[in-house]
């Protein structure tokens, strides 16, 4: 036997996709010479998935009181593999991760006895992980892949020969390659991540005779001080510059948090302990010098910026005493910058409590130099808001509004304005966040001396969002924000959802690994959230884990109009938005996709809708209003389609568009939920269908079953199906009456009403 992965596992919650990862990626292993060792607390959704993958693997239950170090050690004692490689139960191995490391051992076997997997980190499936990692050292097909394109063309494998042909391949091609040659002492410049003994490789005889075992029982970093001896006891340690083991990073810390991502109370003391431990294995005083440097800034820059340093002195005495103690250990000598000095010298000394009044008086003068700067005026707007906004009494009568993040004067936002203004003009001040005045200059309701404009995260901004007693929005509000108690704040959320959402979504592509959390913190403040019908209220309550008896299932108010609106309002927005009048409108207004994000506020666009091919073909008798997402909406470039091609991503009010429009053209954007009260005819320009559904965030309803119109795959489709409306209106007749009754029984013009009723206390129109 060459390895024993070790795997510990306590069911603590994790969910069982993460477990079928790891074992899947153990049974897709190229190289076939190991034994899988999972050591766990007699769990029953573990030894389900290892039965069920046909993995070949023991299973060492354990007590409920034993630690994580004592099922490492237990996974050591019961190794027989040359090699030992440590495996975390929710991370994941490249399908190639073991060949590779075995050629790194056969270059090296003489040198090294540690060697480590090169590691990349990901919130992603395991699928969509691989599909977007370059093959490892390997051109071809990876060996489950070959299986399965031979069993396509009906070709019988050979898993053990066609298993032994890719060995041969992987060794030819890895005959030039170079590892990385690290020294221990390399690995110190980042401790939170590199003292974690996951995707570590060892020679099960060198931890033997060197009586390697973990000894701590510290849970949350009983890593550290068997690194540090480990270090203390190699040269150097060599690692695949190929990225081999997947390091899940879990994006789900409400439901799902890793061991790192844990609320624990003593995580500080925890982590300043197992320094402290690892200390009494070092004997290389140039690494006990790095450790000490690691301690003191881990006090300077994370103790003292936690709630625990203005908490809870008690608590930080403990962790006092810890730094103490590692401050006095034997190391080289290093130096400090004064401004640290007096306090660490303090602590050394064992003078907690000065040290504490020099760590706050540091801390109190830099926040002091931050909110004098020029360019730190949203510090000093935060601030103020906190210390003294919120101080200041709450405005009963004034509702503050922002739609699309103070980018337009739109959704049901601006309904619920409306809704009030025409009723009780005289009642309410009402405060919309609009970032361009522009935009309203010609509504007349903008006349009124109860209405004000303020620019988002303007200083009135900041004064408002306290002081309102409402607070009317579509998308989420800042998470600095301080909510009263006495505050109101109205979600009116902006789609039937189609496409999952944060909880409902198993990979997050184009946001921050935070983003479920920020998610469920931000939503715990609304007080309110709507739902257009029963389908999106069961998805909320779901996907953002939302109380049910909070959801006011009561239509949209921005969906009024589209019952309420006149045939001589509808001649008046095209003659308004310049549409000619002669012709029919196609509305196009596809989603933005997932993976056409690049970074915060950059994304990459290519319109899919052939427009001089549309124009040839249905140009005399229909123009097309394109409406992109607005994150996108920058890159639209219609020079030469003037006449025909109209761009109305950045107009503020898409109901206008829905009523100026005969027809819509969409994909996988929820605007056809809205479309469909107007009963007009709606196709689906689904060109990229089977990677949308397979590979991005999927969909709640089925597409194939349930939607109001064609799925088209081409241009040439769409244009057939535009030629041929009043067939396709006839074809999908009884199935646009279902969905109809499914998803917009409610919007009869009176969901601005019902809403206001029930927040705002108003018995208007009764």
């Amino acid at each position: 036997m060459f390895f024993s992965i070790i795997i510990p596992f306590k069911d603590g919650g994790y969910r069982e996709k993460y477990l079928e990862n790891c074992v899947d990626s153990l049974c897709q292993q190229t190289f076939t010479d190991f034994e899988a060792i999972f050591v766990h607390d007699d769990s029953e959704k573990l030894q389900n998935i290892i039965s069920e993958s046909g993995l070949k693997a023991s299973v060492i239950n354990m007590n409920e009181s034993d630690t994580l170090s004592d099922y490492r050690n237990i996974g050591i004692e019961k190794a027989k593999g040359e090699y030992v490689i440590f495996l975390d139960s929710d991370d994941y191995l490249h399908p190639n991760a073991l060949v590779y490391a075995n050629e790194m051992i056969k270059e090296n076997e003489n040198q090294n006895d540690v060697f480590k997997f090169g590691i990349a980190k990901t919130n992603l499936d395991k699928i969509s992980t691989l599909s977007k990692s370059k093959r490892a050292f390997f051109e071809g097909e990876s060996f489950s892949k070959i299986e399965e394109i031979l069993r396509d063309v009906s070709i019988d494998v050979d898993k053990k020969k066609v298993k032994q042909i890719i060995n041969g391949l992987f060794e030819k091609q890895m005959i030039n390659h170079k590892f990385n040659n690290i020294k221990p002492s390399r690995y110190l410049q980042d401790l939170n991540y590199q003292f974690r003994v996951h995707s570590f490789i060892i020679r099960r005889k060198f931890l033997t005779d060197n009586y390697l075992y973990f000894k701590s029982s510290n849970n949350l970093y009983g890593d550290i001080p068997f690194l540090i001896e480990l270090y203390n006891k190699t040269e150097s340690i060599k690692q695949t510059t190929t990225k081999l083991y997947y390091k899940y990073i879990h994006n789900d810390t409400i439901n799902d948090p890793s061991l790192t991502q844990e609320e624990h109370n003593d995580r500080l003391l925890m982590r300043m302990s197992a320094l402290n431990e690892g200390l009494n294995y070092c004997y290389d005083l140039r690494l006990a010098r790095k450790l000490k440097l690691s301690a003191i800034n881990y006090y300077l820059y994370k103790v003292v910026k936690s709630s625990i340093f203005s908490e809870s002195y008690s608590e930080l005495e403990k962790i006092y005493k810890k730094l103490n103690s590692i401050l006095n250990r034997p190391s080289t000598e290093f130096t400090l910058s004064k401004r640290h000095d007096y306090e660490i010298s303090a602590i050394k000394k064992g003078k907690f409590k000065k040290a504490y009044y020099l760590s706050k008086a540091r801390v109190l003068g830099y926040k002091t130099y931050q909110f004098s700067k020029p360019k730190n005026q949203r510090f000093r707007q935060k601030k103020i808001q906190k210390n003294i906004f919120t101080k200041l009494p709450i405005k009963d009568n004034t509702i503050l509004y922002e739609s699309f993040l103070g980018k337009n004067y739109s959704d049901s936002p601006k309904s619920i304005f409306k809704y009030l203004l025409e009723n009780e003009p005289n009642k309410w001040k009402h405060i919309w966040v609009l970032n361009n005045k522009e935009l309203v200059e010609k509504e007349p309701e903008f006349k009124n001396n109860n209405v004000k404009i303020i620019n988002r995260f303007s200083w009135k901004y900041f004064y408002y969002v306290t002081v309102s007693k409402y607070f009317v929005l579509n998308m989420r509000q800042p998470k600095w924000l301080y909510k009263k108690a006495e505050q109101v704040i109205l979600s009116t959320w902006h789609g039937t959802p189609l496409k999952r959402l944060v909880f409902d979504m198993e990979n997050v592509t184009s946001a921050n690994r935070n983003y479920k959390k920020d998610f469920y913190n931000q939503s715990r403040n609304w007080d309110y959230l709507i739902a257009a019908n029963k389908y999106s209220e069961n998805i909320f309550e779901s996907a953002f884990m939302y109380p049910r008896e909070n959801i006011l299932t009561y239509g949209y108010p921005r969906n009024d109009i589209l019952t309420n609106h006149t045939e001589e309002y509808k001649k008046q927005i095209k003659e308004q938005l310049g549409l000619p009048s002669s012709k029919k409108v196609i509305l196009y207004a596809p989603t933005w996709r997932d993976d056409e994000f690049h970074s915060v506020g950059n994304y990459k666009f290519k319109l899919q809708i052939d427009l001089d091919q549309l124009r040839k073909e249905v140009g005399k008798e229909y123009v097309i209003a394109l409406r992109m997402h607005y994150f996108i909406s920058d890159n639209m470039d219609l020079k030469g389609y003037e006449g025909f091609a109209y761009d109305f991503s950045k107009y503020n009010d898409i109901n206008d568009l829905y009523i100026a429009s005969d027809m819509l053209i969409t994909d996988y954007s929820s605007v056809f939920f809205d479309y469909a009260i107007l009963r007009k005819p709606i196709l689906f320009y689904t060109y990229d269908l089977d990677k949308y559904q397979n590979m991005l965030r999927g969909f709640y309803i089925d597409v194939n079953k349930e939607l109001p119109g064609p799925l088209l795959l081409s241009n040439d489709e769409v244009i057939e199906s535009i030629k041929n409306i009043n067939k396709v209106n006839e074809e999908y007749k009884n199935k646009y009456e279902e969905f109809y009754k499914k998803f917009c029984y409610l919007e009869d013009g009176n969901a601005s009403k019902r809403v206001v009723k029930t927040v705002f206390g108003e018995k208007l129109g009764d």
